[in-house]
């Protein structure tokens, strides 16, 4: 992978994220904010609780932060992988959400 694939990757990947959440919200009735911001996007809750997405360029990484803990994902087989975990972003991502709107 080179810089130009990794940000034309993660610009996709910022931007699904910003539509599971407008979908999220909706379907939910909850009130999630975000910002993109750079290579950041934050994400906050009515109860307080923050998650965190960003790039890390020299890795060829994304990093997401959670209430719970902190995750590295790598890009395999056209997806994100977990670098511990081997389960996907979009899969660890949901589930944060899911518990961190509750």
């Amino acid at each position: 992978m080179n810089i130009t694939q990794f940000h034309i990757l993660t610009e996709q990947l910022f931007n699904s994220v910003e539509l599971f959440l407008d979908n999220f919200a909706q379907e939910h009735d909850v009130d999630i904010d975000y910002e993109t911001n750079g290579n950041v996007i934050t994400i906050s809750f009515p109860n307080g609780s923050k998650i965190i997405v960003n790039t890390q360029e020299p890795l060829y990484q994304v990093w997401l932060a959670t209430s719970k803990q902190g995750y590295h994902f790598d890009y395999h087989d056209q997806q994100w992988i977990c670098n511990r975990s081997d389960q996907t972003f979009d899969t660890i991502f949901s589930e944060a959400v899911k518990e961190q709107a509750s």
